[in-house]
């Protein structure tokens, strides 16, 4: 069965995270991209692009970290 979040970026990213089978899919802006982790994929999916709100890459990139985290504690549980 597979499981699904939505959330957004601190820069205001929509961001749709699917975990089935044992891989992570994520979708930000049009980029749909999987990973053997959460944050493999959630990384990926954000890129690199410049915030549109004015968040810093560290502050993405640690947000990212942390948004696994939490998504791969939920299904381990």
């Amino acid at each position: 069965m597979a499981a699904a979040w939505q959330t957004y970026t601190p820069d205001g990213r929509e961001l749709a995270v699917e975990h089935e089978d044992g891989r992570w899919t994520a979708t930000c802006n049009g980029n749909r991209c999987e990973g053997a982790t959460a944050l493999e994929a959630i990384a990926a999916a954000i890129g690199n692009e410049d915030a549109s709100i004015g968040a810093s890459e560290p502050m993405i990139a640690a947000w990212a970290a942390s948004h696994a985290r939490r998504l791969e504690a939920e299904v381990a549980d």
